[in-house]
């Protein structure tokens, strides 16, 4: 009977999945277990959607994998509802499925791993999943996870309780594995982080990006933690630890995790259910839209917005969202891509609730496969030779967001450059940057 009652409270014990799972709507969360939070990218690292689809996939089978030694036939479940589950509506088949999938299987996780053979506790690493199959129309997807993995998820020392539907409304992986890292010390008694920078990119999947802090607070750190606070039910603050020695450079950051109040959480779940549509619901015929009723996104009316237009409905699109996206696709040019959908958006029934969500969805829409950068010279050929101040201007403008990017390619055109595809991609940068090294170096000095 004692043994009974250890196994019945052990059970017990076991964080346990809320909600449904492919219904957003009904709020699931997931008890994502601290070594799936802490994973190692490997290759080029993991998207949005893939960390999306992960979360749906273990929140699915969390309570099959109680057993450790358990056999399990792979888990099942419908490719449509799998998509929208991580707000994926928008395709129709399962190219981007699969591309996560895969990428979930090149993605290493490590944890502590006692070896019986040599008695002593080692790294293990494996993969997030051992297995995937996938129809080539509608069907059932199915997957499986590691053997090695098995006993930490069944048994999880270290966890923390993920919204999916929270995680469906982010629109940067950055912002994503953030609130996944910060939601495990929400709840302890000193809800604080302290973390070097180099562990904070690579926890984030940016190891070998952005090594000067500027650019990876401006494009990564401060977007993902304005999302978390606006979209999630903690706020987030972080202080600066500076070395002691010259210049006192950015050595380590310390983050405050809090839970948000009542009526706080009251104005984000306004603000999530608004997000939930990036595309809304067309407004009948016969009812008109109230001039004065304030937008949830902004705070302001259409009779104070006026008109809507594609510049705003471009400014509209997060900065971060689009650097991610010139990364991932760097044969596109974003330029060119964000004024065609945003004429394209303008033309639509519905009104664009959430731009960055809509961009995305429409870019992957078209985009399905990423390519590799773009070469405009024939391989093999030699890059233009560049003065100190174009290497310098090259140098700067790498490091820069797109929109800088796209400025000073606007200005190069008017000095001659040519119409080229991924203009603004840094691989391409050294093509044009001479005609405007001089004016970009002479605003450094200033």
């Amino acid at each position: 009977m004692a043994v009974q009652a250890n196994a019945v409270k052990a059970e017990m014990a076991r964080p346990r999945v809320t909600g449904n799972v492919l219904d957003l709507s009904t709020d699931p969360t997931l008890p994502k277990p601290r070594t799936q939070i802490e994973v190692m990218e490997t290759g080029n690292g993991l998207t949005l959607a893939d960390r999306k689809l992960f979360n749906v996939l273990l929140a699915y089978s969390w309570d099959k994998l109680s057993d450790p030694d358990a056999p399990l036939p792979p888990f099942r479940a419908s490719t449509a509802d799998l998509r929208r589950a991580i707000g994926d509506d928008t395709e129709s088949n399962n190219v981007r499925l699969r591309q996560s999938f895969d990428r979930l299987m090149q993605t290493l996780v490590r944890f502590p791993y006692w070896s019986e053979a040599d008695q002593q506790l080692k790294e293990g690493g494996s993969p997030l999943l051992a297995f995937r199959a996938l129809p080539r129309g509608s069907g059932y997807a199915e997957w499986e996870f590691p053997p090695k993995l098995r006993p930490l998820l069944a048994k999880p020392g270290a966890w923390a309780r993920i919204h999916l539907a929270i995680c469906a409304q982010f629109s940067s992986k950055y912002s994503l594995a953030l609130y996944e890292l910060l939601s495990l010390r929400a709840n302890l008694r000193e809800p604080r982080w302290e973390v070097t920078l180099d562990d904070l990119r690579e926890s984030l999947g940016c190891a070998d990006k952005m090594p000067n802090y500027a650019h990876f607070q401006r494009r990564v750190l401060d977007p993902a933690v304005s999302e978390i606070n606006e979209l999630s039910g903690l706020v987030i603050d972080y202080q600066e630890l500076r070395s002691n020695g010259r210049g006192r450079k950015v050595e380590k950051l310390l983050f405050d995790v809090k839970k948000k109040s009542n009526s706080e959480l009251v104005a984000t779940a306004r603000i999530t259910e608004f997000a939930k549509a990036p595309v809304g619901r067309a407004t009948p015929a016969n009812s008109a839209r109230d001039q004065d009723t304030p937008d949830l996104e902004d705070g302001r009316t259409d009779r104070e917005r006026g008109p809507a237009g594609t510049l705003g409905l471009i400014q509209r699109v997060s900065l971060a969202v689009i650097e991610e996206l010139v990364a991932q696709y760097p044969d596109v040019d974003m330029q060119t891509a964000i004024f065609s959908w945003a004429e394209w958006a303008m033309r639509q029934k519905e009104p664009c609730r959430n731009p960055s969500a809509a961009f995305r969805a429409w870019l992957e829409k078209l985009h399905p496969a990423v390519s590799a950068p773009v070469r405009l010279t024939p391989e093999g050929s030699e890059p233009p030779a560049l003065t100190p101040a174009a290497q310098r201007a090259l140098q700067w403008l790498t490091g820069e967001p797109y929109a800088v990017r796209a400025k000073w390619f606007r200005k190069a055109q008017t000095l001659g450059a040519p119409d080229m595809r991924a203009a603004t991609a840094p691989e391409n940068i050294g093509r044009w940057v001479g005609l405007v090294a001089d004016e970009v170096v002479k605003g450094l000095r200033v």
